[in-house]
């Protein structure tokens, strides 16, 4: 008898039982596919799904079930697996030693914001070509940031510092990719890509823009300004709430740029216009915005799993699974940074420190492009806005008790020690802040 035959009730029935028996052969599958590796308590039924509020930190639940610095995430159905990495040498050889693809996730929900092919989330021969011609550019703008905090010393009125800050990176992010801070013509985002454009179509002999190409361009324009941007700005607010419980080493900061360069910002501006590589000297300042990163990094990743990693002796199956190396459970790893609760950027001069475990940017050659931008942000702002300002944290409401077990920051700035998400890991609240001149006498 053919199936058409059947009353239409029996084939619905035959259907669904056929569905049954297919889903509940693959659950048997992938429960099965974890037995053999460290993971969170797993259930039959639900895999790790009844852990997912724990799981979203990674960090409360690598603490809580003692987890190894590799373990497993049994998702399915509602996604695929995950291996998470907390092992900071098994996090260089996905990254640096054979640099896994960047997963498919990660392009779910950047690519709508900013278009498809962008060079946060392409891999192979067009990631390569996009990181060619993709390079940071800076400017000094700096000084104009300090006029408008003057005004807000005048004033005396609480304000959002990440707007200023915003305003700040935005300016650099748009002008030009000479380091050299005596430049003074723009070279904007869109001429540089249409410049390497350019060359190529003259040595290819081609007449016309094509359309593919000004797709491209929008697109890693709106990158860099959307991505690139905040995540400086909102590093540069952190730091401040940071430095603002801690005037000794605001003191040492200070003291430091004074022996590099010299009393008074403006004379340090035309020095530092004349030589820009004395930033190099800053050593202390380094370690301070290393230390802020620390706490604050830029943001994870994800990879996708195509051949074994290898940790304590053994080989640990990724194919078909997301790997996820987790800065956050990095850096407050007390066997890796000990008393990691402490802000102490002397830690990075010590010896024994283990710089591969320091990763707020990633490492390897998809680590974050903006880095060297960052960090010449971030230096140059200490520099000429640390002697001179002191920042407090306004309406700060302190919690009783820490609500998280691996920061007790939030006993001093309330929720604010926590970041939000938008498009990706901001300051909460734009960082509420006063300002006034400082009264240190150098």
């Amino acid at each position: 008898m053919a199936v058409s035959d059947l009353p239409l009730g029996t084939t619905i029935l035959t259907g669904l039982i056929a569905v049954l028996v297919y889903g509940l052969n693959k659950m048997i599958q992938q429960r099965r596919f974890y037995k053999d590796f460290p993971t969170p308590p797993h259930s039959f039924l639900w895999g790790h799904l009844n852990l997912m509020g724990e799981i979203m930190g990674f960090l409360p639940s690598a603490r809580k079930y003692d987890m190894p610095g590799v373990f497993y995430l049994d998702l399915w159905p509602a996604s695929c697996g995950q291996v998470v990495v907390t092992d900071p040498d098994v996090a260089m050889q996905m990254t640096v030693t054979r640099n896994f693809p960047k997963h498919e996730i990660e392009s779910w929900f950047i690519d709508p914001p900013i278009g498809p092919g962008n060079i946060v989330t392409t891999n192979g021969p067009r990631w390569k070509y996009l990181h060619k011609i993709m390079r940071p550019m800076v400017a000094a703008k700096v000084m104009k940031f300090r006029s408008i905090v003057h005004k807000k010393v005048d004033s005396g009125e609480a304000f959002r510092l990440e707007e200023l800050t915003q305003h700040l990176t935005f300016d650099i992010a748009t002008l030009s990719d000479n380091i050299d801070l005596s430049e003074k013509r723009g070279l904007g985002i869109m001429y540089l890509i249409l410049r390497e454009h350019l060359d190529e179509m003259r040595q290819s002999k081609k007449q016309e823009l094509d359309a593919k190409f000004l797709q491209d361009a929008i697109t890693q324009v709106k990158t860099l300004l959307i991505a690139g941007t905040r995540t400086t700005s909102d590093t540069i607010c952190f730091g401040a709430m940071l430095l603002s419980v801690h005037p000794e080493i605001i003191q040492r900061m200070r003291e430091e740029h004074n022996r590099v360069f010299t009393p008074g910002t403006d004379a340090t501006y035309e020095l530092l216009t004349a030589d820009p590589y004395k930033l190099k000297e800053l050593t202390y300042t380094t370690n301070v915005i290393k230390e802020v990163l620390r706490f604050y990094p830029i943001g994870n990743i994800v990879r996708e799993g195509v051949e074994s990693i290898t940790y304590q002796g053994r080989e640990w199956p990724t194919k078909g699974l997301m790997i996820c190396p987790v800065q956050m459970t990095v850096h407050m790893d007390p066997k890796i940074f000990p008393n990691q609760l402490k802000f102490d950027p002397d830690r990075y001069t010590r010896e024994d420190f283990p710089h591969h475990a320091w990763r707020p940017f990633e490492r390897g050659p998809r680590a974050c492009l903006g880095q060297p931008l960052a960090i010449e942000e971030l230096m140059i702002t200490f520099l000429l806005i640390t002697r001179d300002f002191d920042f407090t944290c306004a309406n700060l409401k302190p919690n009783k008790t820490p609500r998280v077990g691996w920061t007790d920051l939030d006993l001093t700035f309330g929720d604010r020690a926590f970041q939000e998400f938008v498009f990706e890991a901001n300051s909460r609240n734009g960082m509420l802040m006063t300002v006034k001149e400082s009264n240190w006498s150098s």
